[in-house]
């Protein structure tokens, strides 16, 4: 199995590929779809069954990985049949939803996936003068230790409770897919502390190499202790920022994506000249069943929407199953299928609200719509982390 990606993934370092099977504790035999020619493999593709956060909920999401065909079986169809095979995998298991990366939407498209644009902040790092330390001089910025790991461990957890899509993550899962231990840390790690020395934030970011060999840097990680102030979350966010560029100094630019606390996002602009955000579209996401996971959500809808008073309307999302409607003309309400609903919306919108990645306000001008909206699909922050990547 590993030589057929290796042979058809250049670039990815020894032992990517073995993880997992070896590194993932939810891997399960059937969660890699096979297609065999003449005893000879000829093509792939890999399921990663991951919990993440959502609000108060946790969702189970099916990964897409390792998509591949050698050049010369590619056209037959084999991986379209793979992935329908692992599609109908995630389905049996009753997976929430499923999401991918890719260059090539038009094809997922067909098998019912979405693009899902999510923001990234992207721009020219100021030389000096990033920040007023008066403003965190209670916060030490120095590099991680192996001690603190239990510490950042802790951080995370908390920060990404609630976060949607953050992968909710065990101790296997830190050791042997994040790769993160006492011995082997995230790159260019930097921990915040107060003055007691207790860690209260952490930052990793890795160079990459721009247009022109132009030097920057990328999130890994970002996480901030829970029982902190507003003003001191801004000021250990500023602090671990600040320290974070000063610990490379050749980089000209600063580039953050797949995290949208408003926190953090007031700090990009602080510390880069021309923070512009654009969408990035490689990512898509499939519903796993009609109404399961709208469903799964009732209970809580009828609780925010009794608390915004009622407000009437009615909610149509398409899904690779057919329509689903939000019913809140009633006493309660409900989600059921409904063929031929008016004014559906996509299924990227439904996941858009869901994860805080679309406004209520840029999906309907009408004010009841918008109410409902807006009583069922209150503000989150998404993260998703790069470590955590499929």
């Amino acid at each position: 199995r590993q030589a057929l990606w290796y042979a058809v993934f250049s670039g990815v370092w020894e032992g990517f590929f073995e993880r997992y099977f070896y590194g993932d504790v939810e891997w399960l035999p059937y969660y890699t779809q096979v297609a065999v020619l003449d005893g000879k493999l000829v093509s792939a593709v890999c399921t990663v069954k991951r919990t993440v956060a959502c609000g108060d909920f946790r969702l189970t999401m099916g990964g897409i990985a390792n998509v591949a065909t050698l050049p010369e079986f590619r056209g037959n169809g084999y991986n379209q049949e793979l992935l329908k095979r692992a599609i109908a995998v995630m389905e049996a298991d009753a997976m929430d939803f499923s999401m991918l990366g890719t260059g090539i939407n038009a094809y997922y498209a067909k098998l019912g996936f979405a693009t899902l644009p999510r923001p990234v902040w992207e721009g020219t790092l100021r030389e000096q003068g990033t920040g007023d330390r008066e403003q965190w001089d209670s916060v030490s910025i120095r590099a991680a230790m192996g001690d603190d790991l239990a510490a950042i461990r802790e951080i995370y957890d908390v920060y990404n409770a609630k976060t949607p899509v953050a992968v909710q993550r065990y101790e296997a899962y830190w050791r042997d897919w994040v790769k993160v231990t006492p011995e082997k840390l995230l790159p260019n790690l930097l921990v915040a502390t107060d003055p007691l020395d207790d860690v209260v934030g952490y930052i990793s970011l890795e160079k990459y190499k721009g247009d022109g060999g132009v030097a920057g840097l990328s999130n890994v990680e970002f996480g901030l202790r829970g029982k902190l102030s507003e003003s001191a979350k801004k000021a250990t966010t500023r602090a671990l920022f600040v320290g974070a560029i000063e610990n490379c100094p050749d980089a000209a630019r600063l580039r953050w994506s797949s995290h949208t606390d408003p926190i953090v996002l007031d700090v990009l602009r602080e510390v880069l000249t021309d923070a512009k955000s654009h969408d990035n579209t490689s990512e898509m996401v499939r519903l796993l069943h009609r109404t399961n996971l709208m469903q799964s959500f009732t209970l809580a809808w009828n609780e925010s929407w009794t608390a915004a008073g009622r407000p009437s309307g009615m909610l149509a999302f398409e899904t690779p199953y057919g329509t689903t409607t939000i019913n809140a003309t009633g006493s309660f309400l409900r989600v059921s299928a409904e063929d031929n609903a008016p004014n559906a919306l996509p299924q990227e919108t439904f996941f858009g609200l869901l994860f805080g990645l679309v406004a209520p306000q840029t999906v309907t001008g009408k004010p009841e719509t918008l109410e409902l909206l807006n009583a069922l699909f209150p503000p989150r922050s998404f993260a998703y982390w790069n470590r955590d990547g499929f």
